[in-house]
């Protein structure tokens, strides 16, 4: 199974600003799952306040995992169809 962690745009507003939730896209799904909370205890997982910080920390995930930018657009791309 290979993943990759998207900005898929998902953010929550914190005192007037945006933060930023990364989502995984797994290679074969349709979608992405936000990296949310699931329950009272869990938090969601902020990786930037822009669209921008958020997408480049994804792309830093995607390669310590070997993943370059290309595959994980290809990646995101399919679970679109």
């Amino acid at each position: 199974m290979t993943l990759v962690y998207w900005c898929a745009g998902e953010y929550d507003m914190i005192d007037g600003e945006k933060h930023f939730i990364p989502s995984v896209i797994i290679d074969g799904e349709k979608g992405h799952r936000p990296m949310r909370g699931k329950d009272s205890l869990a938090l969601p997982y902020y990786w930037g306040k822009t669209e921008e910080e958020c997408q480049a920390c994804c792309n830093q995930a995607n390669e310590d995992m070997g993943i370059d930018e290309k595959t994980a657009a290809i990646i995101v791309g399919r679970s679109m169809f």
